[in-house]
């Protein structure tokens, strides 16, 4: 009888190791329930691979961020180097998966599949949705067909690049898809259906060394834009901050005065990136309010969570505006 894959479970918390008074009320808390409980719950779970468990952090995933997601990169990278491991599943919360996701994309390069799988209804609900997620996340890091996909996200039967996924409702079931691509494969029931070719990050393990680093990243500020609320920046020029994301309107416009402000620090060594408050965003230098200087960049297909991400790695790895720019023209629209 042929064996098994061996896959690792690291439990990070989130509402699929949430917990409820009763199976409809809405309120939670999350993080309860471990790792280890979360696969004994998995009808089949065992069938498709076998399963070792871990709770690294058990707490809602508006409480995590780049010093935890850097220590679950660095357990990601010692298992997957691991001879009798076949592949690694992250149990996340919703709230902040596609960061961490798309931190994890640019910092590791694993030598094993690696899949973040979640739930918007936590494990105590009367239809939770938790389960099927992790069975399904089983299903797709035992794939052979998507050894090469890079971090894989998998959730409410789609599996999607990691550092595509965007959370556009705060409940519902399907509130992550890919952008701007789409999903590279579908589950129903066991069956796992790989129809797209390998969507992966250009930047795909290029902040590696940070794992290395034990400092906190540069610190981001994300100013976001609201009709009649040009004076957010009041505080510019008493501030010593190196990187500034800006979630303008549409495809990267923003008030006359803010311009102005901006265009007056041309010899700040704070880096701008431009990007947009809208879900998808798509931001170009000829769609943003024009602004002079090499510091402002704009962000092309991230939005300003995963801008604010990328920023603080560069600015981390020492990167100057020029190259900083280059980093950001990855991610234009017209990426294959």
């Amino acid at each position: 009888m042929p064996s098994i894959p061996t896959i690792h479970v690291i439990g990070t918390g989130g509402t699929i190791a949430g917990a409820g008074s009763s199976t409809t009320t809405a309120a939670y808390e999350s993080g309860r329930v471990d790792a280890s409980d979360l696969v004994v719950a998995v009808e089949g779970l065992n069938q498709v691979a076998e399963v070792r468990t871990e709770t690294l952090f058990a707490t809602g995933s508006e409480n995590l961020g780049p010093i935890q997601w850097r220590r679950l990169a660095r357990r990601i990278k010692a298992l997957t180097e691991t001879a009798d491991i076949d592949g690694v599943i992250v149990t996340h919360g919703t709230d902040t998966l596609e960061e961490a996701a798309f931190f994890l994309d640019l910092v590791c390069k694993p030598k094993k599949p690696v899949v973040l799988t979640a739930a918007m209804r936590p494990s105590t609900a009367l239809s939770a949705d938790g389960p099927a997620n992790l069975f399904q996340a089983a299903l797709t890091v035992v794939s052979p067909q998507l050894r090469d996909h890079g971090v894989l996200i998998t959730m409410n039967g789609l599996v999607i690049p990691g550092w595509q996924a965007i959370k556009t409702d705060s409940v519902a079931l399907d509130s992550f898809c890919a952008y701007p691509g789409g999903p590279v494969g579908r589950v129903s029931g066991e069956s796992l259906v790989v129809f797209g070719r390998p969507s992966l990050s250009p930047l795909a393990g290029r902040f590696h060394e940070h794992l290395r680093n034990d400092d906190e990243l540069p610190h981001v500020d994300v100013v976001w834009l609201r009709g009649g609320g040009e004076r957010l920046l009041d505080d510019w020029g008493r501030t010593e901050r190196k990187g500034l994301v800006i979630a303008g309107f549409g495809a990267g416009t923003m008030p006359d005065t803010l311009v102005t402000q901006i265009t007056g620090t041309g010899d700040s060594e704070c880096v701008v990136v431009v990007s947009s408050r809208v879900s998808q965003v798509t931001v170009m230098p000829e769609t943003m309010t024009p602004i002079q200087g090499d510091h402002v960049v704009p962000s092309g297909i991230l939005n300003p969570q995963k801008s604010a991400l990328l920023l603080s790695l560069a600015l981390d790895a020492g990167l100057q505006a020029p190259e900083i720019a280059k980093l950001f023209q990855t991610f234009s629209p017209d990426i294959s």
